[in-house]
């Protein structure tokens, strides 16, 4: 019988344990600029030692950093305006743009009820996909006027009559073919050939079987073409671009700017709060006014205070490091944009600057750079290599993406490249591509085959 036994050893383990102002150090310099000024004010708001003045740029007027000159505060002035020119505008709700519509159309209570319950009850691109009797049953629910009755099913047709006639035009249809079709005017005279493309040819367009069409509706290819070139102008998600939530502001981190050959990389510090020490306190703590536990209180106070003062100073060494470690080995970037993006890891990055790889992927999270280019995230600029052929054939993923839209942008319409075709393209331009990497490239940016993307001359 085998005897069961414990055995006991003794173990050696080393274990990291990080101290609380590291720990907050970590924290702060994952927050993105808009969470960390947030975060300043919770931290000031149970912290009376701590004063958080709100940024500089809007306090000030203007600028985006502390003014050194004359010619420095113009240079920050032009940057902060185009900076708030990079910002997307805040668009209407769909229910604002409903709303200012029918204000000036003439409708029941009743009516105007009904379609602002249906505006509701559209889908992010403005159609209105349930069923009849799904709508019913969520007016009943909502307590809309008449729902279930006899009245209130021809309330329902009629709201969503008027609907459809609002603008943007397509809104409220049921399929996203109905929402081209109501995009159509009935007296233009291809109306009838428009609407018959859409309602009875389009699973032969989809396998690019215009001969066929072209045939059947007695056309030439090239007015077929041109009555398919109105449909392209047509939007299936009629009200995609109506959000009922202000569009998320883009808050860059760091401006990288070029003057001739010199680049220079710096912390867009006037958009974020200025973080201090209450004088008052500091200076209690001088004197020999306060003693036993109203002063170890106070001392620790301060003490958090100073260690979030640290922490974001932290945050901002940390951050400038590695956006200029980042330009530094994207070089082309300047010049050639993202085209000239080239592969670079968080690891090769972290060990050149002398920081750990999550320190490095904590620090460009959610942040965005400035460039001539536009605002752009940090983490765009590490790209993995595409290529198994060596350094040689070495290129990063987005510059290989942006030249095969190129290349399918300047082929021939009638002759369209295929995968194996770009390949040999990129190939003979040192990008050394797999067929299968080009067909994953191909579908991430939407592009149709070569089949599909043919035009019968």
């Amino acid at each position: 019988m085998a005897k069961l036994g414990l055995n006991h050893g003794l173990h050696q383990r080393q274990d990291m344990v990080l101290a609380p102002r590291m720990l907050q150090a970590i924290e702060v310099l994952a927050l993105p600029g808009v969470d960390l000024e947030g975060w300043l004010t919770d931290q000031a708001e149970e912290n009376a030692a701590l004063v958080v003045e709100g940024p500089r740029a809007a306090a000030e007027g203007g600028g985006l950093e502390p003014a050194r000159s004359r010619a420095a505060a113009r240079q920050a002035s032009d940057d902060h305006y185009a900076l708030l020119a990079a910002q997307p505008d805040r668009g209407l709700s769909l229910s604002d743009t409903v709303q200012e519509q029918m204000s000036t159309r003439e409708a029941t209570e009743e009516l105007r009820e009904w379609i602002s319950f249906l505006v509701d009850c559209l889908d992010a691109s403005g159609l209105l996909a349930s069923t009849d009797d799904e709508l019913m049953s969520l007016a009943v629910t909502a307590d809309i006027a008449l729902a279930g009755t006899e009245a209130g099913w021809a309330l329902l047709g009629q709201a969503i009559g008027e609907l459809q006639q609002l603008e943007p035009a397509g809104v409220g249809a049921r399929s996203s073919v109905e929402a081209l079709l109501l995009q159509l005017d009935p007296l233009d005279e291809d109306y009838g050939l428009l609407c018959s493309l859409l309602e009875d040819f389009l699973l032969e367009l989809s396998r690019n079987r215009r001969p066929a069409v072209a045939t059947k509706l007695g056309l030439e290819l090239g007015e077929l073409d041109r009555l398919l070139g109105v449909l392209g102008q047509l939007e299936t998600r009629p009200a995609a671009h109506l959000t009922e939530d202000a569009a998320p502001v883009i808050q860059p981190d760091v401006m990288v700017r070029r003057d001739g050959d010199l680049v220079s990389v710096e912390l867009v510090r006037g958009l974020l709060p200025s973080v201090t020490i209450d004088p008052m306190a500091e200076e209690l703590l001088g004197g020999g006014a306060l003693e036993g536990e109203a002063r170890a209180y106070l001392r620790g106070k301060v003490d958090r205070a100073r260690a979030v003062s640290e922490a974001v100073e932290m945050r901002g060494t940390t951050l400038l490091r590695v956006a200029e470690g980042v330009i530094r080995r994207q070089p082309r970037f300047m010049s050639d944009g993202l085209s000239g993006l080239r592969p670079l890891s968080m690891t090769d990055l972290a060990a050149e600057l002398g920081l750990a790889a999550s320190t490095v992927s904590r620090a460009v999270a959610g942040k965005f750079l400035q460039t001539p280019f536009g605002i752009l995230p940090l983490r765009q600029f590490f790209q993995s290599s595409t290529s198994a052929g060596g350094e040689s054939g070495a290129a990063a993923t987005e510059a290989v993406r942006i030249r095969v839209q190129q290349l399918i942008d300047g082929e021939e319409p009638s002759s369209p490249l295929s995968d194996e075709a770009i390949v040999e393209a990129l190939g003979g331009a040192g990008l050394l591509i797999a067929r299968r990497t080009v067909a994953k490239y191909r579908k991430e940016l939407g592009i149709p085959s070569s089949y599909q993307r043919k035009r019968h001359l």
